[in-house]
């Protein structure tokens, strides 16, 4: 198994609820993300999350609950898509409160929310 196919089975398991909710299972979901880039996030050399990124759209997600921070290779991550497109978007599901704060910690800002699910932009000017 490639360090890609192990950080999409971590993002899998982050939101393998929200998936079940909307009956999508770990096949339907592979096949959703194989256009999609896929970045490892990797601690003392363990892949335990990963960076599904396809154009200036960007979702994490951990498997494993990092011992650190690793707010730095993200950030950097998200440099890239920000050079390329100028701007990045993600979703989160609106009751899930730990991931807005994370994403607003990254320099994502709220757009609006429609059924249950935040969208959420980062651009060059709240870029920290």
């Amino acid at each position: 198994m490639t360090p890609q196919d192990r950080a999409m089975l971590m993002v899998y398991t982050s939101v393998k609820d929200m998936l079940n909710k909307r009956n999508i299972g770990l096949v339907e979901y592979l096949k959703a993300l194989e256009s999609w880039n896929v970045v490892p996030l990797t601690e003392s050399g363990q892949v335990i999350g990963g960076v599904l990124i396809k154009g200036n759209e960007v979702h994490i997600g951990y498997g494993v609950k990092p011992k650190a921070s690793i707010r730095g290779h993200l950030r950097a991550t998200l440099k890239e898509v920000l050079d390329k497109h100028g701007y990045a978007v993600t979703i989160v599901e609106a009751d899930y409160l730990a991931g807005l704060r994370f994403c607003e910690r990254l320099g994502f800002v709220k757009l609006s929310t429609q059924n249950g699910i935040v969208q959420l932009r980062c651009d060059r000017s709240n870029y920290v």
